[in-house]
């Protein structure tokens, strides 16, 4: 075995769900990002966390509303994905019309999901842990919307979910494994 550190050990976790994190400003501008770093952290009720770099400006708007929507993708939407985790929403007026996505409104929220998406989960932040550089958001899951074509109670093989692996890196389940029960 072989020591790594810094960056690499994020990486000793991959590959994780690259997903579109969607919010809006206080002035109801929108902006996303592409997110790795998401996790189921209770059931009942339920909530997620994400980590996000202080410096995104869907950190910014997050901390402006307290609301955002986490997408699950699928593998043809590979390259949009990585385009709106490229670049900054300071930089381009409409990042994510920019990368072909189309968005759809949501039910509970304001931010809105993307239109195509194998699931979209409707959040509402309930607490924050800050860190030296990223920051730890958990959120209630208000409402949660999923294809029924590629989901009963897994995503089937058949949904392509989109995992990030490391950079420009992208993978998709290539076979699921049964352990013995």
């Amino acid at each position: 075995m072989k020591e790594v550190s810094g960056r690499l050990i994020t990486r000793l976790l991959h590959p994780r769900p690259a997903c579109v994190v969607i919010a809006l400003s206080k002035e109801g501008k929108i902006n996303g990002c592409t997110v790795a770093w998401t996790t189921p952290v209770n059931v009942d009720p339920p909530l997620v966390a994400i980590s996000l770099a202080y410096g995104r400006l869907t950190y910014q708007y997050i901390k402006e509303t307290g609301e955002f929507t986490i997408n699950v993708l699928p593998r043809s939407m590979a390259d949009a994905v990585h385009y709106v985790g490229t670049v900054s929403g300071r930089d381009v007026e409409d990042k994510l019309s920019s990368a072909g996505f189309k968005l759809r409104g949501s039910k509970r929220i304001k931010p809105p999901g993307i239109e195509g998406a194998l699931a979209v989960l409707e959040c509402v932040v309930r607490d924050e842990l800050k860190y030296p550089d990223h920051s730890l958001i958990t959120s209630e899951v208000v409402r949660a919307e999923v294809n029924e074509q590629y989901f009963t109670t897994l995503f089937s093989e058949s949904a392509e979910v989109l995992l990030h692996v490391g950079g420009s890196v992208y993978a998709v389940p290539s076979k699921y494994l049964r352990a013995r029960e």
